[in-house]
């Protein structure tokens, strides 16, 4: 397995740079492409190379800047994905494991944004290229990732993220809505092993979709508490987000029955991004 090429779609990004990295130490053979240096997937996906595994994880990942800007997301993040597609058919790829978003979901079933929306057109299209052409394919739905390294202000920016990274600063916290709303928090640890976990997976899968998270969703309210546990800040409140989805809980049985289950509970994680020695 490990002389297989394997090309990255995103591969500068917070999640994408990671599984790179990791990749890269298991000695894959990797090509990666990142809008960030230009590379387009409209005009910059290899060619004369055989590529035996994609990971697409390039895509503009922001709920808000979706609202803002929907036609411009759908270009990045649905045109782009259907020029993929149709390289990997002609490219005889194996598989494609794409980086979807519990966004996918909304409030009630359907997305409530352009960007879940345009998550959701591009698993039905890898379910279409498997029904036409044979294409497989797993559709990663993340729910919300994080670490204690997490970039403040990039594309998978959270609030756990954004709260470091102010109290680094020793500036007050922003707190958006009641705080009711919850989440399923997932380490990005977690996420690179489940993209290669779904990688190495061997059995004909056809073209699928799983929820990667902890199963196990908890309120803001609940990592104020763990903020507060740990340091002494202020905090300022805001209205809700727009676009924003009120609660989010992974549905994690279909991966647990393939074989994969997270190692890194939410208050394990929280400890490392909110105790005082791992924010300063």
């Amino acid at each position: 397995m490990k002389n297989k090429n394997i090309l990255i779609t995103g591969h500068k990004g917070y999640i994408g740079s990671k599984l790179y990295s990791k990749l890269l130490s298991l000695n894959y053979n990797l090509i990666g492409i990142d809008l960030k240096d230009g590379e387009d997937i409209s005009n910059c996906l290899p060619k004369n190379i055989n590529i035996d595994y994609v990971f697409h994880l390039a895509a503009l990942p922001r709920v808000e800047f979706s609202v803002l800007n929907p036609s411009y997301t759908m270009k990045q993040n649905v045109l782009n994905t259907s020029i993929l597609l149709e390289w990997s058919k002609c490219n005889n790829v194996k598989k494609i494991i794409f980086s979807s978003s519990s966004a996918v979901y909304g409030n009630n079933g359907f997305p409530n944004s352009p960007y879940g929306l345009h998550k959701l057109i591009s698993e039905q299209e890898l379910s279409l290229y498997n029904k036409l052409y044979g294409l497989e394919s797993i559709s990663l739905r993340y729910f919300n990732v994080y670490s204690e390294d997490q970039k403040y202000g990039g594309s998978y920016s959270t609030a756990i993220c954004a709260w470091m990274e102010m109290i680094r600063q020793n500036k007050p916290l922003r707190f958006d809505g009641d705080g009711e709303q919850t989440r399923d928090f997932v380490h990005v640890d977690d996420v690179v092993d489940a993209n290669i976990y779904c990688m190495l997976v061997e059995d004909s899968i056809g073209a699928k979709h799983f929820d990667v998270g902890t199963g196990t969703s908890v309120s803001l309210n609940y990592v104020k508490e763990i903020v507060n546990k740990y340091n002494k800040v202020e905090w300022y409140f805001e209205k809700e987000r727009l676009g924003d989805v009120k609660h989010t809980k992974a549905d994690i049985q279909d991966l647990l029955n393939l074989g994969w289950k997270p190692k890194i509970s939410i208050d394990d994680g929280l400890k490392k991004c909110f105790n005082n020695k791992e924010t300063t």
